[in-house]
């Protein structure tokens, strides 16, 4: 969805400071938390090395992770005919100096694209619709970027992720999923595009029945009865371009109505059509509305404002254990089923957790079960079924 976020470009010399007798330039007139760390980072390593020019010019650069969201900043450091560089990141909330040296170059080597910080000594370019590694030359292709998915920093600002355990005497689990394997795709190289790409699954779903939608795509294969889904497949990112394109998707996200009107664009252009069931009565999110129109065959899309995703890890006649991840801010994600668990505890209470069956479209957790009414405010849900 829209949301306001900061502007943020290349950054040149604005702005002059005195540190210490050293001379700081900095693009912002107001200094940061990520200046103020790297400041205090630069005071300690001059005192600790002996750097005793009198000048030190500094120019800040953005660095984004591997979805290209902004998570820090390089600072590039000139003094007496030499180079150095310092890496401040945001992982967890906080910034932090991940590098810093004063006799090196900056291993982005000023390359044009978006710098992407992947982890310490490790280090991509985004330019011309395509990963780059700097020192080489060589396009990474896809595969090899969701593969660093796990590995990868990520900008701390907006998912936090963990793990849990209930205990319980007794468990029993209503569900449903329209497949055995659904899509579960994810952007590579756009900004906000989580409503673009829940409009790609979408799509994805659908060509199984309307080859059109995708041409010379197949989304996945039958096996034992039952029909999988690709949850990745390199075919697909031009349709979540496409759909980046049609819904207006800019750095502020997308808006309900520009993912409808985006969708509308890109079904017709195929000959076929497209229709919304709302979930919504008065204002009020229907479940029981969402789990018939699940039980139609038709996907859904949720709107929400922040929200809790798990994966189970195991479970067991006594416990489950699962990895969660709450995501702050606005996002959108399609729905592919649902999920009621009632559990029996041994002090003879109960409790029942509902949840829609979800692609995320984050490598953080690509699919899971969205609770439905924890930490979340589900502004929109919809059903979209292409004829």
């Amino acid at each position: 969805m829209k949301r306001a976020v900061s502007s943020l470009c290349v950054l040149a010399v604005a702005l002059i400071a005195v540190l210490g007798g050293m001379t700081y330039a900095s693009a912002d007139t107001v200094e940061e938390e990520c200046d103020l760390v790297f400041r205090q980072a630069l005071e300690e390593v001059i005192q600790a090395e002996g750097v005793t020019s009198p000048t030190i010019e500094v120019r800040k650069h953005p660095l984004y992770d591997i979805d290209l969201q902004l998570m820090g900043f390089a600072y590039c450091m000139a003094y007496d005919g030499q180079e150095g560089y310092a890496v401040v990141v945001n992982t967890d909330g906080v910034f932090r100096v991940s590098e810093f040296y004063m006799s090196a170059q900056v291993p982005f080597t000023d390359r044009a694209g978006q710098w992407i910080y992947v982890q310490p000594f490790s280090y991509l370019v985004w330019e011309n619709e395509q990963y780059i590694e700097p020192e080489t030359e060589k396009v990474v292709d896809s595969e090899s970027v969701y593969a660093l998915g796990d590995k990868a920093f990520r900008a701390g600002s907006t998912v936090t992720m963990g793990s849990n355990t209930i205990y319980y005497t007794n468990r029993t689990v209503d569900t449903f999923s329209l497949a055995k394997r659904c899509p579960a795709y994810v952007a590579v190289g756009l900004n906000n595009a989580c409503a673009p790409t829940a409009g790609a699954n979408i799509v994805g779903y659908w060509t199984r029945l309307f080859p059109e939608l995708i041409p010379g795509f197949t989304p996945g294969s039958t096996q034992l009865g039952f029909y999988l889904y690709k949850e990745s497949a390199s075919e697909v990112q031009p349709v979540i371009q496409e759909l980046y394109t049609l819904m207006g998707t800019d750095d502020k996200g997308t808006t309900i109505s520009e993912f409808k009107s985006g969708m509308q664009s890109y079904v017709a252009a195929r000959s076929r059509e497209v229709h919304f069931f709302s979930t919504f009565l008065f204002d009020s999110f229907n479940y029981n509305d969402a789990k018939r129109i699940l039980k139609s065959g038709i996907p859904l899309v949720l709107f929400v404002d922040g929200c809790e995703v798990i994966s189970y890890n195991s479970i067991k006649d006594d416990h489950e254990y699962y990895q969660y991840m709450n995501v702050q801010g606005c996002h959108t994600m399609t729905g592919f089923g649902y999920q009621d668990v009632t559990y029996e505890f041994s002090n003879g209470s109960t409790r029942t957790d509902s949840f829609i069956q979800v692609a995320t479209g984050m490598l953080d957790m690509r699919k899971g079960y969205y609770n439905l009414y924890y930490s979340t405010q589900l502004d929109d849900c919809f059903g979209v079924h292409i004829y």
